[in-house]
């Protein structure tokens, strides 16, 4: 879709969830995912009297003007997405709970495609959010498959409202996935996943008496919340098991990092670390590298871990450059 049809989408759209949230009495995202919703079963649900029927009609007649019918699902949901953002910044939501730029997820698909195996595979995402990270990388190795659909998806998150916003994420994407409302530091419902893809929440975990129940807790005040999740996805990953996770760069630079990371390499071993560009985040504490792990088994190994620093998305040969060093990485370790 052209650049100016998707902003006066955006625009037409942005006015229904705004009449939706004022009649309803609801914020943004809440009216967001009720809007889309009303869209997707051409129909406007009302609950208790609300939206009243003078309501309704007015809701009708802005519907009517998107001519939803003929938009494509891909331009769906990169509408919900743009969205969904403004949505999240209005609620003035904290950057851990920000949508993953898509970027982020070309890079973690290129890597996914040369280190997944070619067979069906369960993938969860324990942080999932609004989900379109999982989404995201998704789409791109589907595109890589030929829209064979080998994946098996589940995201689990502890705020309802996200979970909602997931869902209908997954839905405009047309992928089926399971979501589960929970604290993903207690035990997963979804056993063994064989692929894990999350962008970490970064932060303290509150729950000090859950928190015991793990090696990298620590022994005064709340434990990282980054580190617990590191060490409850590779208890449930499935054997030989691949992760892909965006984690805060200071895991690798703080004494206490360190330390982790020596942890680390005894428990997994290591794939790829990859520095995200630093004009990609207003501070240098919120920069973040994607880290590639492989669960031991007996078809996992410790060969060369890629490291890199992608350069500025910002120029176009960034990509195209980060590829051509995988592909270099990728034929040295496979021979």
């Amino acid at each position: 879709m052209k650049l100016e049809k998707m902003q006066t989408l955006f625009s037409q759209v942005e006015d229904a969830v705004t009449c939706l949230q004022v009649d309803l009495n609801v914020s943004f995202e809440a009216a967001l995912t009720e809007t889309f919703d009303n869209l997707e079963h051409d129909q406007i649900r009302v609950e208790a009297g609300a939206p009243t029927q003078e309501q309704v009609q007015t809701l009708i007649k802005k519907y009517r003007t998107l001519h939803y019918e003929t938009i494509s699902y891909h331009d769906r949901a990169q509408l919900f997405s743009l969205l969904t953002l403004k949505a999240m910044v209005e609620s003035k939501r904290p950057s851990n709970q920000m949508p993953t730029p898509p970027i982020i997820a070309t890079v973690i698909a290129l890597l996914a495609q040369r280190l997944l195996p070619n067979r069906s595979l369960k993938v969860i995402d324990p942080a999932i959010g609004t989900g379109q990270l999982l989404a995201n990388v998704i789409a791109e190795l589907q595109q890589v498959h030929h829209s064979q659909n080998i994946f098996q998806l589940a995201g689990i998150d502890n705020d309802e409202t996200l979970l909602d916003n997931a869902d209908l994420t997954f839905h405009l994407h047309q992928f089926k996935i399971d979501l589960f409302c929970q604290d993903a530091l207690q035990p997963w419902l979804i056993k063994q996943p064989d692929v894990v893809i999350s962008d970490l929440p970064v932060g303290f975990y509150p729950d000090d008496e859950n928190a015991e129940h793990f090696e990298q807790h620590r022994l005064r005040g709340h434990s990282y919340a980054h580190l617990l999740f590191i060490e409850q996805i590779i208890e449930n990953l499935r054997p030989n098991g691949f992760a892909f996770l965006v984690v805060p760069t200071a895991l690798f630079e703080l004494d206490e990092g360190n330390n982790f990371m020596s942890w680390l390499t005894k428990k997994v071993n290591l794939r790829a670390i990859i520095q995200l560009p630093s004009d990609m985040f207003h501070k240098k504490a919120d920069q973040k590298r994607i880290l590639v792990f492989q669960n031991h088994g007996d078809a996992s190994n410790n060969n060369d871990v890629l490291i890199a620093k992608l350069d500025s998305f910002k120029r176009k040969q960034s990509l195209v450059e980060f590829n051509v060093k995988l592909n270099d990485w990728y034929g040295k370790t496979t021979k």
